[in-house]
């Protein structure tokens, strides 16, 4: 709602993070973000939404950042009747985005009254950085990953470095370059060795473990060179981490296309 297109990414990053963050809650079943973001430049009845998509309730909302300031709105919406169950509006300095998002979660989780599991709430309450610059070029750097081209996988590396810079403990960044990597070496002829793209991976993965990302990464590069039965066993620990995790799945899809496997297809997409 800024009115700078080049906003967007901006909101939808703060959008996939929520995703994931409810996604963390067993007693919660999300609907995915390749799903959601459907909808997002769509308009209809929210009961509408929620039979298409099989959901007792829609949380929608809107981003406004200006400056060092953000605006954010949320409203849980039971999708029976359209009645709002809650909402509320949060007029914060940017470097109180991570809070924010951990609002709306905990707003959710007490609204559905819904119990929290005590790695649930240590999980949801872990910031990714504590750096909001990185965080940013994090958002950004994921956008332009997902327009698939040459070009926008060398600006996203950019960024993705940028942001370790940032803040050098920010593993989702480093599984973003090795990301970045995976693809130029499978789709151009820069000069990036498998051995570079696995140390990333790696380096991602010693700073979290239990970063699904880092172990989609790890999967991704381990397909790249064909090394199939390792990979897979990745994707399987990064889809156990976080179920609907987008490159996860994504990555995992790609490898059983060129392994010729259709069946598992079918049950991803």
């Amino acid at each position: 709602m800024s009115g700078d297109s080049e906003q967007e990414y901006f909101s939808d990053g703060i959008t996939e993070d929520i995703i994931t963050d409810l996604s963390k809650i067993s007693a919660l079943s999300v609907i995915a973000r390749h799903t959601s973001f459907t909808y997002k430049a769509k308009a209809g009845k929210v009961e509408n939404v929620g039979k298409e998509l099989g959901a007792d309730f829609i949380l929608e909302g809107s981003v406004r950042k200006a400056g060092a300031r953000v605006r954010v709105t949320g409203q849980l919406i039971d999708s029976s009747d359209g009645t709002h169950i809650w909402a509320d509006r949060f007029d914060r300095d940017l470097t109180d985005i991570f809070a924010i998002q951990d609002e709306i979660t905990h707003a959710i989780v007490e609204q559905l009254k819904v119990r929290l599991l005590p790695q649930e709430k240590k999980s949801i309450q872990q910031p990714p950085t504590d750096n909001v610059e990185a965080y940013t070029c994090y958002l950004k750097a994921r956008e332009l990953f997902h327009r698939g081209s040459k070009s926008g996988y060398k600006a996203a590396r950019e960024m993705f470095v940028k942001a370790t810079a940032l803040d050098p403990s920010y593993a989702r960044a480093y599984a973003g370059i090795a990301d970045c990597d995976t693809f130029l070496y499978l789709r151009t002829t820069e000069p990036i060795s498998f051995e570079a793209i696995l140390a990333m991976s790696e380096k991602a993965l010693a700073l979290d473990n239990g970063l699904a990302e880092a172990h989609a990464s790890r999967g991704a590069a381990l397909s790249a060179v064909k090394r199939y039965p390792e990979a897979e066993a990745e994707f399987e620990k990064a889809i156990g981490l976080d179920p609907n995790s987008f490159e996860a799945h994504y990555f995992y899809a790609r490898a059983c296309v060129f392994q010729g496997n259709g069946l598992y297809i079918g049950s991803v997409l």
